[in-house]
């Protein structure tokens, strides 16, 4: 691809002008911009993009060893395999603004309509483009300076009419840095019009944004079909058209200016292309021209700040990157659903260095409302949230104070000397209007408690905060009677020491597994069976630490017991399998489908939706391989206890291990991983069964030798008449 002409660039540090004094913050006004000075007799036709830069030259930014290139899909991938080769990374690590319509030809094709796979229409000029070096930028060079003046800032938003209703109202909006720098942008381009300041920078803005999800059409949504995604975009539509009219109710000049569609536009602009900066101390949201320019890599190769010695918006390299490659910016470590939805891109292997992969998917975890544990799981599930219990306003409690409030305000009637009778009248027709609109609210109050019984927590393959946090709900929702009583009642000290009774109560909380300090001073002995899993093991374990320590369903870092966390795996089998069939193809399609670029082309809308869906089959497949290791795991743990208990079979004969033991299951896990086969567990998997469940185990065996002398010495004091 041969670079187009350009203007001389500047050559040196020196040639970057100091700034003008700028006033506290961020709120100066740019010039006003004089379409006079677009044309130059030394240049000849200018396009667009080579006006651009010219504005930001004049206007003192520096980028002299940088270049913008405009290019097709096939140009821009042939340019990523290069840029990539010079430091051996991957290609499909580099992700290309998709500014407008897909860049693929039309072979011809010039009926002017798009065929769900993103591709322009004939005759419509490409607006894929990059930021490529014309020499090599040695590392720690500052290769782009964009003048404080060249910036859009949340502060210049701020100062228009429209922004100063917003600042005066009491709106919530859903973003409201954004809301901002999309009032100004608007504002700007309908209110001064060509003699804006800023004219160059809006002509090379994208006149649309079909790669953003919130602007597909319904063949390409389609592609998305099983993802929670889809909510997610329809929820940022909701969201933006209630910003719009929101703001159209404090300010009727927004529907002069923009239409509804011309709004989106403005968000998903400002969405993917803002920086968050500091500017003379004072925090902002800034639009850059030029450095909104530079593509997506990681790991990132250059950084970015707002310098307030030279008053301008910095890019610096952080390597050396050779004459002619592309110059990136990093958007951050992201899931491709944030890529996606935020950027209208996904990246196909988005993965880092150290190979953790930071793609997401959300899963439901649901009280299943015929739950005979119903309304105790419930006040667990919810704990420390603001949630409306069924009968609040009402019930025994309610009619108790009722009663009291009515009597007291009898007796200090009777004692002003007024009439009580009035006073009881007046209190139960208050009583019956709130028992009335308590009646139309219970309606919203259920729907309410049926929201809080569902829970939402994303994951990713890695053992992270929200990995822990689904498996402690996961053994709340697998919790017996016993176990859900055990983790949600309030610790009582009980003696261990004392008479048989004491002895006695010991026992019975040691076969479930529990310590005096988490029964909640209530005896469970008689229950023991009820939490009795395959084969007879204990109901509970002591590997748990206190009931006093969970404060809410999240909780629950540790397994509870053997027969706990194998309902919990279960539990998450069932639920990882019903979200796969809400996928109309499998994880095994989707692979043999990306590799055909004919039908899903690079840089497509079709090829993006394909990458995000298959990323969170992905992630459903390793917790299924989770839960299903650690299962096969666990029955080797149950049978050494059974054996441990001297359990017997059906023919009255002890118990042996037929199978390996736990150790060498483990031992054979470990090398595996370590040799790096197909078959090999992932890292996170293998942990969890050689410490989690290795630490089960043992205290399982604790509980159940502890159990067995305390028995013991119980008979010994019994034989000898204590």
């Amino acid at each position: 691809h041969e670079p187009k002409p350009k203007a001389k660039p500047i050559t040196s540090m020196s040639s970057f002008p100091p700034a003008a004094a700028a006033p506290t913050g961020a709120t100066r006004a740019p010039p006003q911009y004089h379409p006079e000075v677009v044309g130059h007799p030394d240049h000849g036709p200018e396009d667009k993009f080579e006006r651009f830069e010219r504005w930001l030259r004049e206007n003192g930014a520096y980028f002299p060893d940088l270049e913008l290139r405009e290019y097709d899909s096939s140009d821009a991938t042939s340019a990523a395999l290069r840029d990539k080769q010079y430091d051996g990374g991957d290609a499909d690590a580099a992700e290309e603004k998709k500014d407008a319509k897909s860049s693929l030809a039309t072979d011809g094709d010039d009926d002017g309509d798009e065929d769900g796979c993103g591709r322009r229409r004939a005759g419509e000029e490409s607006e894929m483009r990059g930021v490529h070096c014309t020499s090599t930028l040695p590392p720690n060079a500052v290769c782009v300076a964009v003048p404080r003046k060249c910036l859009i800032t949340v502060e210049m938003g701020q100062q228009t009419p429209i922004g100063q209703a917003i600042l005066l109202s009491d709106l919530d909006l859903d973003a409201p840095k954004h809301i901002f720098l999309m009032i100004y942008l608007l504002w700007d381009r309908k209110v001064n019009a060509h003699r804006s300041f800023f004219v160059p920078y809006y002509d090379i803005l994208p006149p649309t944004l079909s790669n953003m999800p919130i602007f597909w059409s319904n063949d390409e949504l389609a592609e998305l079909t099983g993802s929670y995604l889809l909510a997610q975009i329809a929820d940022r539509n909701e969201a933006i058209a209630e910003d719009y009219h929101a703001i159209c109710d404090i300010a009727p000049e927004l529907a002069d200016i923009a239409t509804l569609d011309e709004f989106k536009w403005a968000r998903m602009c400002v969405c993917s292309r803002n920086f968050g900066l500091q500017i003379d101390g004072h925090r902002t949201s800034a639009l850059v021209p030029y450095a909104d320019m530079l593509n997506h890599y990681r790991p990132r190769e250059t950084k970015w700040t707002f310098d307030d010695e030279r008053q301008a918006f910095t890019i610096t390299s952080l390597q050396s990157i050779p004459a002619g490659a592309q110059v990136y910016d990093s958007y951050g470590q992201k899931c491709n659903h944030r890529f996606l939805l935020n950027y209208g891109f996904a990246v196909e292997d988005n993965r880092e260095i150290d190979g953790f992969c930071p793609n997401e998917v959300p899963l439901e975890l649901t009280i299943p409302p015929n739950d005979p544990l119903y309304e105790a799981r419930m006040e667990f599930w919810t704990r420390g949230e603001d949630v409306l219990h069924h009968g609040s306003g009402g019930g025994g409690d309610g009619v108790a104070a009722l009663a009291a409030a009515v009597q007291a305000a009898a007796n200090a009637g009777r004692e002003r000397g007024q009439d009580p009778s009035a006073l009881v009248e007046s209190a139960l027709r208050a009583a019956a209007a709130a028992r009335e609109r308590n009646h139309h609210l219970s309606g919203r109050n259920g729907a309410l408690r049926a929201a809080a019984a569902v829970k939402r927590v994303r994951i990713c393959v890695s053992n992270n905060e929200n990995t822990r946090a689904m498996f402690s709900m996961l053994r709340v929702l697998a919790c017996n009677e016993v176990e859900l009583r055990a983790i949600s009642t309030a610790p009582t000290a009980v003696s261990h020491s004392g008479g048989d009774g004491s002895c006695s109560n010991y026992v019975s909380r040691a076969l479930l597994g529990l310590t005096g300090a988490n029964t909640g001073g209530q005896e469970v002995g008689s229950s023991a069976a009820s939490g009795a899993g395959r084969g007879g093991s204990a109901a509970s374990s002591s590997s748990s630490p206190p009931a006093s320590l969970y404060r809410s369903c999240r909780d629950i870092r540790h397994p509870l017991n053997v027969r706990n966390e194998k309902a919990a795996m279960a539990l998450l089998i069932d639920i990882i399998t019903d979200a796969l069939q809400k996928y109309p193809t499998s994880l095994a399609q989707d692979i043999m489908d990306l590799v055909d670029e004919s039908e899903y082309p690079r840089f497509s809308n079709k090829r993006h939706a394909k990458i995000q869906v298959r990323g969170e089959k992905e992630v459903l497949h390793h917790f299924a391989q989770w839960a299903k290791a650690a299962l096969d795991v666990l029955d080797v743990i149950e049978m050494e206890l059974a054996i441990e208990r001297g359990d017997v079979d059906e023919e009255g004969n002890p118990l042996t291990i037929q199978d390996p033991k736990f150790d060498y299951v483990i031992r054979a896990m470990e090398d595996e991983e370590s040799s790096g086969g197909d078959d090999a567990l992932h890292h996170t998997i293998v942990r969890y069964c050689a410490d989690v469940l290795d630490s089960l185990r043992r205290e399982e065996l604790k509980i159940m030798r502890r159990i067995r002398l305390a028995t013991t010495r119980s008979a010994e004091r019994q034989g000898q008449g204590y």
